[in-house]
């Protein structure tokens, strides 16, 4: 009897240890909009820090992207297609567009500049394969008007705005369907410092 007791007292200690372990979390890890530890996000998911938040909406490769000069234009820097008849960017030889859109979102109660020149900077890498990273992008945000920007100033209580941008790439990236391809987004955090959510392209 008494050792049965023992027993029941040991695997009850057990399992409460076991618990207060599984408890530790880093509360800086990067969270999704559940509120949940996020290391690979799919597209659509929305990763959030501090009064922002970002939603990688879509991905392709391009062999053209338009350079309407009005950027008011339907036709500014997006892959080209046969209804566009205006000027266009061309790859170096043996490279690809990368080319993503996204929805960019702000909560904070004060006015807020974000974009990739601002204090509050927003960054990108490609990773690709086992370490090959890319870093060279240009990248524009909705003004809310139609009009793009490389930052942007978002007031409280504003709607999402539309983003885009793109990579120039080895062409391999696109015909290597075997090896992983990763969207890596840095956003500033309510603490001075970015956090990093990587969104799997495939």
């Amino acid at each position: 009897m008494k050792k049965g007791v023992s027993l029941i007292l040991a695997a009850a200690l057990m399992l409460s240890l076991a618990a207060c372990g599984g408890g530790n979390s880093d509360s800086n890890s990067p969270v999704n909009d559940n509120n949940e530890e996020s290391s690979v996000l799919e597209m659509n998911d929305t990763a959030t820090s501090g009064d922002w938040s970002f939603a990688l909406t879509g991905v392709e490769f391009a062999d053209t992207l338009t350079t309407d000069p009005n950027p008011n234009s339907p036709y500014y820097l997006r892959p080209a297609d046969e209804e566009y008849s205006g000027s266009w960017y061309t790859p170096d030889s043996g490279n690809i567009y990368l080319y993503f859109t996204a929805e960019l979102g702000y909560s904070g109660k004060e006015t807020a500049e974000i974009g990739t020149w601002s204090e509050n900077h927003i960054g990108f890498i490609i990773r690709y394969g086992d370490g090959y990273t890319f870093d060279t992008y240009e990248f524009v945000i909705e003004d809310g008007q139609g009009y793009y920007n490389v930052d942007e100033t978002f007031e409280p209580l504003s709607a999402s705005r539309q983003c885009k941008g793109y990579f120039e790439v080895p062409i391999e990236l696109q015909s290597d369907t075997e090896n992983p391809l990763e969207l890596v987004v840095s956003l500033p955090g309510g603490n001075g410092e970015n956090a990093e959510f990587v969104y799997d392209i495939r």
